[in-house]
């Protein structure tokens, strides 16, 4: 285990308690399988902040924990604060501002997350939308990957990715989803602010309720000889045709 990691560890039940006390963001919480008294009071702590754990075999947690002293609980630490899409956007809006998010509906691989983040800082996006569950979280290895952007860009975490996404559509954002099954090629749509980008899974592509929602569908021209393009190059292509069509002159 790298020094950084060991950091942003914690171990133990009254530790886990303090820092819940303290509304620190977790990235991963495990507990021992089983049902002892001290666990089950704990169990029912994380549910009441509401706070995702998963069920692990005492050996786990002896490999995270080096003197074993874990009480059959521990924890990572999140590197960052996560923001609720719904408050950030609306708190943009009252500000006269007109934002643009990056969604990703399902990204797994923690190299594209780097580099769409990375992306999305530099074309002045409002921040990146990520689902709490089967998504990549912001880890050591994420933030390196986008060279420090992670640390500057607010990540938007959501238990519900669709409520999120058409929420943010019933504030009057548009939502732009990149899609191979898309009609219309991506710089013949308007585009307007403020949106919100989504892009796929990198196998499975955006899910078929997200693109209900969308009020642009659009693909990427492609040579007849490929297919498709790495998620971070396509979610490139789509923030900066955006900006492109939203600059103003002057």
């Amino acid at each position: 285990m790298r020094e950084n990691e060991e950091k942003n560890i914690i171990f133990g039940i009254r530790p886990l308690e303090e820092a819940l006390s303290k509304n620190t963001t977790f990235l991963k919480v495990y507990v021992q399988k089983g049902i002892g008294e001290s666990l089950k009071f704990i169990k029912q702590i994380l549910n009441r902040h509401h706070v995702i754990y998963t069920e692990v075999p005492i050996e786990k947690l002896n490999s995270l924990s080096r003197n074993g002293n874990h009480q059959g609980v521990v924890a990572k630490i999140s590197p960052i604060k996560y923001y609720v899409a719904e408050e950030l956007a609306k708190q943009l809006i009252e500000k006269d501002k007109e934002p643009c998010f990056i969604a990703l509906d399902r990204i797994t691989d923690v190299r594209n997350f780097g580099a769409i983040a990375r992306t999305a800082h530099a074309a002045g996006f409002a921040g990146v939308i990520i689902p709490e569950k089967n998504s990549v979280t912001v880890s050591e290895d994420a933030i390196k990957t986008s060279a420090g952007a992670l640390l500057h860009l607010p990540v938007c975490r959501t238990g519900n990715f669709f409520q999120t996404i058409k929420h943010l559509k019933d504030d009057g954002f548009q939502i732009i989803c990149g899609s191979e099954k898309a009609n219309k090629e991506l710089y013949f749509e308007p585009l307007t602010r403020p949106c919100v980008v989504v892009v796929g899974n990198e196998e499975e592509g955006i899910h078929p309720t997200i693109l209900k929602l969308a009020n642009k569908l659009v693909k990427i021209p492609m040579n007849s000889e490929l297919d498709s393009l790495n998620v971070s190059v396509a979610a490139a292509i789509i923030m900066y045709e955006v900006v492109r069509q939203n600059m103003v002159d002057g």
